[in-house]
């Protein structure tokens, strides 16, 4: 999920409400200036008050990595693949995979729209690479597969027919 332009209380219960344990966030700058409940020191502190763990791995799942060598040097925009075989990626996806093994685990960063959003274009596509099904939490409380989510982006209706993921 992304913290979007939500209040505190729309955030909160976003989480509550999909009964998340572990907010795992992957911004690589852990700031908001619209968002200021989403700060990293005061998102510990108010996830912490309603008994979620915070987890900050935006070092190594970041979409705007400090290492220059994960930019393309003709566009300046940051290439996941290269990012992919990275081994502090690598290691943050294992955190993640272990994490998953005992905790019900949310993504976080800014944005709502998961389809223009590195939380799911490199890390989450990471895990369902390895099995892992992955859902998305939507501002308007809607809990989505990634079926739908796409089927919604391209405007056919949820039962209409399969997309190939």
């Amino acid at each position: 999920m992304g913290h979007s332009n939500h209040t505190q209380e729309q955030f909160l219960n976003l989480l509550s409400d999909a009964r998340i344990q572990v907010l795992v966030d992957v911004r690589s700058n852990p700031n908001s200036r619209w968002a200021m409940f989403a700060n990293r020191d005061n998102l510990k502190k108010i996830l912490e008050s309603i008994r979620i763990q915070y987890v900050y791995l935006g070092d190594v799942l970041g979409g705007r990595p400090s290492d220059s060598d994960s930019y393309d040097c003709q566009t300046g925009k940051v290439d996941y693949q290269t990012i992919r075989e990275k081994e502090y990626f690598k290691h943050g996806i294992s955190r993640l995979l272990d994490g998953l093994k005992r905790y019900r685990v949310c993504i976080m960063c800014a944005e709502e729209d998961p389809t223009s959003c590195h939380r799911n274009l490199l890390v989450a596509e990471n895990l369902r690479q390895v099995g892992v099904k992955v859902f998305h939490i939507r501002g308007d409380g809607r809990i989505q597969t990634d079926e739908e989510l796409w089927k919604e982006k391209v405007g056919v209706a949820a039962n209409q027919y399969q997309l190939p993921l």
